[in-house]
């Protein structure tokens, strides 16, 4: 019996080392444990995609578990193809496995998720180019982003011009979560416009004016979408970091009339509040309320989203992942409602590559057997 006290003493001990000693960065909720900010880990200053140098330190130094450190070895990686040029890229994979709907086969598939290699040239100290090329998927446009950006100016003021994703909320990886697929059309929501921010060290805030959500390339659409987004971070005694922000989204467009016999002008608007809080560089709560509403000669259509993610890092390179949803596409009517709640965890072995098991328990009325499991696997650099 003393024994087993003993051993179960030390396991407690080395577990409660790992947890207040290491460090991990990446994704939002890395944002949150450590209190920094997208454009201290990505070229783009809103975050995602490509890595600047930070980032890949970054990755190298708390994205791997210590049990495989002598299995991956310690060669040295840049992403540097010279002193100015440098790439980048993402590659995931996934299998899903959904439930047996009525009158539906199972779906249960590897699914090419994403596929992009970022190019990024550095000009001089203001001036970068930026192009990605993406896998085609069938029926779908080519996600690509290109643009020119002007940066490392005082208070980190940029100006980017080109074909992006706009601004909207937490940039998290699930580009299926409802707020993202309902409000910005994800995964395939590039706009030609451009982007003007600034990110002085507490603060961040962008505009952004674009054409319309899925316009064809020669826009004959003359409206304009518009985009803000703001946050503040601050820090409370080096344990907690606290991020609280908002988004607007103003999308003109035109459209067929209720009777399809000509064209009219409508107007989709989104606006939320966002926040990120880490707790201890272990804990990571996520948040995102956000109202919608279309309007056309149809009745107004008012939508709300709800996103509620936690986060904690057991050990070095593993995590346990929790998420909430709720997405209503009509508020003024009753059981429009769809909620879903995911489970797993998120392993990074090594560098450059992470794996993700998660469940889905989805609810809607009528009910519906669609609850889901998806099993990730992210190659990266």
């Amino acid at each position: 019996m003393k024994t087993t006290c003993k051993l179960l003493l030390l396991l407690i001990i080395i577990f409660l080392s790992q947890f207040f000693s290491e460090k991990t960065y990446s994704y939002p909720r890395f944002a949150a444990y450590t209190g920094n900010k997208c454009i201290d880990c990505h070229v783009n200053p809103t975050g995602g995609a490509m890595r600047n140098g930070g980032g890949i330190v970054y990755g190298e130094k708390n994205l791997s578990m210590d049990i495989f450190q002598k299995l991956a070895g310690k060669t040295q990686f840049s992403p540097k193809l010279s002193k100015n040029i440098s790439i980048g890229g993402d590659v995931r994979v996934a299998q899903v496995d959904n439930e047996i709907r009525e009158g539906v086969t199972n779906f249960n598939s590897f699914l090419a998720m994403q596929g992009d290699i970022y190019f990024n040239a550095k000009l001089n100290k203001i001036l970068n180019v930026y192009a990605t090329s993406g896998i085609q998927i069938p029926s779908a446009e080519t996600k690509y982003e290109v643009y020119g950006m002007i940066s490392n100016l005082p208070a980190n003021l940029y100006l980017k011009i080109g074909r992006f994703k706009p601004d909207f909320g937490l940039r998290i990886v699930e580009h299926r979560a409802y707020q993202r697929k309902y409000l910005l059309n994800t995964p395939y929501d590039a706009n030609t416009g451009f982007e003007l921010g600034i990110s002085p060290e507490w603060f961040n805030l962008n505009i952004g004016l674009y054409n319309p959500m899925n316009l064809d390339f020669l826009g004959l659409d003359p409206h304009k979408m518009f985009t803000a987004s703001a946050d503040i971070n601050f820090t409370v005694n080096e344990n907690i970091n606290l991020c609280f922000g908002g988004s607007f989204l103003n999308n003109p467009y035109n459209t067929n009339d209720s009777a399809f016999t000509g064209t009219i002008s409508a107007l989709k608007q989104s606006y939320g509040v966002f926040s990120r809080i880490g707790f201890l560089n272990r804990v990571a709560l996520l948040g995102e309320i956000d109202f919608g509403e279309v309007k056309t000669d149809f009745p107004a259509k008012k939508s709300f989203n709800g996103f509620a993610e936690l986060d904690v890092i057991l050990i070095k390179g593993l995590e346990l992942r929790g998420q909430y949803e709720i997405y209503n596409k009509d508020r003024d009517t009753e059981g429009k409602e769809v909620k879903r709640i995911s489970a797993g965890f998120a392993a990074f072995p090594f560098f450059g590559f992470e794996t993700e098991v998660m469940v889905r328990f989805v609810s809607e009325e009528p009910e519906i057997k669609n609850n889901e499991f998806q099993w990730n696997f992210h190659f990266n650099f």
